[in-house]
C-alpha cells in the first residue's frame, strides 16, 4: 500500500515538472495586434494623421503628423500600450510678417512704387513687384523673418510717345481747293507759313460775280479751316 502511494506521488511531481517546464519552454503568449490598431490608438490619444508605421522589435514605430509638429510613437506590439512618444520636427510658425510690413521692406531695398503683392501660404512668403521707370523689381520674402530670399529686375519696354507726322503736307492745290468751299472764286496769292505743329496756307480767293474777297487760313497737317478775314 505503502509502495503504491509513493509511486502515485512520483508521477504527480513529475507531471508536474513537466508542466512547469513546458510553460518556461514555450510561453503562451497573446497575439499581436495589426499595424491598424496601432494607429487607431496613437489617433485617438493625440490626434493628428499618421505618416507612416513600420515594425520594429517588439514595438510599432508610428510616427504622426499634428499642427505642431511630426512626432514619433512606439506602440507595444503584444499589449497594443503606448510605450513613448517623441516630437521629431517642430513645424514652423505661420507668417507673422503683414502685407504692409512685406512692402516696407522691399521699398527699403528697391526705390519705385508697389505694382503688386501676393502671399504663398504653402511656402509662407511674399511676393512683392516693385515699379520703376526703366524696369520691374520682383522681390521674394520669408513671412517668417522678414528676409529677402531673392530679388530679381526685368526692364520696362519704353513706346515712344507718338509725335506729329510732319511729312504728311497737304499740297498747295489741296489746300486751295478746301480754301473754295469757304469761297470759290479766283485765287489771287497763295503763301505757306511753316510752324512747329505742321505750318498752314494763306489762300487769298476774289470773286468778282458777288464781289467778295477772302484770305483763308488752311493748316497743312489738318487740312481744316482755321482763319477767314474777309475784305470789305
Amino acid at each position: 500500500m505503502m509502495m503504491r502511494k509513493w509511486i502515485l506521488m512520483t508521477l504527480a511531481t513529475i507531471l508536474l515538472g513537466g508542466s512547469v517546464i513546458a510553460f518556461l519552454l514555450f510561453p503562451r503568449t497573446s497575439p499581436e495586434i495589426s499595424e491598424e490598431q496601432a494607429e487607431e490608438t496613437v489617433i485617438s490619444l493625440y490626434g493628428g494623421s499618421i505618416e507612416q508605421t513600420t515594425a520594429s522589435g517588439e514595438d510599432y514605430q508610428v510616427e504622426f503628423q499634428r499642427t505642431d509638429g511630426r512626432y514619433l510613437a512606439l506602440v507595444n506590439r503584444q499589449n497594443g500600450q503606448v510605450e513613448s512618444m517623441k516630437l521629431l520636427k517642430k513645424t514652423e510658425k505661420a507668417k507673422k510678417l503683414t502685407e504692409q510690413q512685406a512692402e516696407k521692406i522691399a521699398l527699403e531695398k528697391v526705390e519705385g512704387i508697389i505694382g503688386s503683392n501676393t502671399y504663398n501660404k504653402d511656402r509662407n512668403e511674399y511676393t512683392v513687384k516693385v515699379e520703376e521707370e526703366t524696369q520691374v523689381s520682383t522681390l521674394v520674402l520669408s513671412a517668417a523673418t522678414g528676409g529677402v530670399l531673392t530679388i530679381s529686375e526685368e526692364p520696362v519696354q519704353v513706346v515712344p510717345s507718338e509725335e506729329p507726322d510732319l511729312e504728311r503736307i497737304i499740297t498747295r492745290n489741296e489746300a486751295i481747293r478746301l480754301a473754295k468751299k469757304t469761297l470759290s472764286g479766283e485765287v489771287q496769292d497763295d503763301e505757306f507759313v511753316e510752324t512747329e505743329d505742321g505750318g498752314y496756307y494763306l489762300i487769298e480767293i476774289e470773286n468778282d460775280e458777288t464781289d467778295q474777297e477772302a484770305t483763308i487760313q488752311i493748316h497743312a497737317v489738318r487740312g481744316d479751316t482755321m482763319t477767314v478775314e474777309w475784305d470789305n
